[in-house]
């Protein structure tokens, strides 16, 4: 007796899958948009920068008590330093996507990244 592993079926819906999912995957690695990232200070816009144009460290010192340091790099920007007490804004870590924010309360310091890098996990 022959046991068959998959029927004729099962192979045309698994190859219906793997097309969608290549099809995905190109879409994806070919979409370079550009990405920018906002900082703000007590509600105001201080600096806009092209992530997708960074390909050297910056580093940005808004005037604010107490004192942060912001770093753009690589096509991320993140929070290096700050003399607050609790530091959530250097645990955040590096922002490279869409929808990625990081926040300073005391400073009153926002980083946000926005543009049209969409990713699968939204937080």
């Amino acid at each position: 007796m022959k046991i068959k592993l998959f029927k004729k079926g099962d192979i045309a819906v698994i190859l219906v899958i793997l097309v969608i999912a290549a099809t995905f995957w190109i879409y994806k690695s070919q979409n370079t948009d550009r990405l920018e990232a906002v900082i703000t200070v007590d509600g105001k816009t201080v600096e806009t920068i092209d992530l997708s144009a960074v390909n050297e460290k910056i580093i940005f010192e808004p005037d604010t008590n107490p004192k942060v340091v912001i770093v753009a790099e690589n096509g991320e920007i993140y929070f290096e330093s700050a003399d607050c007490e609790d530091k959530l804004c250097i645990n955040c870590g590096k922002l490279s996507r869409k929808g990625d924010t990081a926040v300073c309360l005391p400073a009153r310091t926002v980083v946000t990244v926005s543009g049209s890098d969409v990713g699968i996990m939204t937080y």
